[in-house]
């Protein structure tokens, strides 16, 4: 699905509320969408792919924790792709899963990215229209989990 189309959806977020849609947060960074509580705290970045390239999709994890950590938050990566054969919502997780690993090993302490997510875009469409908030536990039944640490490989 195209950025605009992504960022026109009804997104379901309950009490949250849209803090960005494709606005530069930081220097060189323009999630697709930031979604805040009621009291500024980063609880989602969401950004929509729908290229097949590979490195496009680490960028957009080391941008979100990069982010993240100079901010000293904790939020849920999001990421919403058009799906191919040769690109499925599982081999992106497991292609992300040992640079989050990685990273976080180098960090000592963990990702500052609370957990990240893949997501189809058609998946996504259907949890909106199923009316599942980002943190509910149906919407989490239709991602794909990223692994980000060796434990939980």
């Amino acid at each position: 699905m195209k950025d605009l189309e992504f960022k026109a959806l009804p997104h379901r977020i309950g009490d949250l509320i849209i803090s960005s849609k494709g606005e530069a947060i930081a220097h060189g960074y323009k999630p697709d969408i930031t979604i805040r509580d009621t009291h500024g705290k980063l609880r989602f970045i969401m950004e929509s792919e729908q290229k097949t390239d590979r490195k496009a999709f680490l960028g957009t994890f080391i941008k979100a924790e990069k982010y993240s950590e100079d901010r000293q938050e904790s939020p849920i990566l999001i990421v919403v792709m058009q799906c191919f054969d040769n690109t499925t919502e599982q081999q992106i997780a497991n292609h992300i899963s040992p640079y989050a690993c990685w990273l976080g090993k180098l960090k000592n302490k963990g990702l500052n990215l609370k957990e990240i997510f893949v997501i189809s875009d058609e998946k996504y469409k259907c949890s909106v229209d199923a009316d599942e908030l980002l943190d509910s536990q149906a919407f989490r039944e239709r991602v794909v989990r990223v692994q980000t640490a060796a434990t939980d490989l």
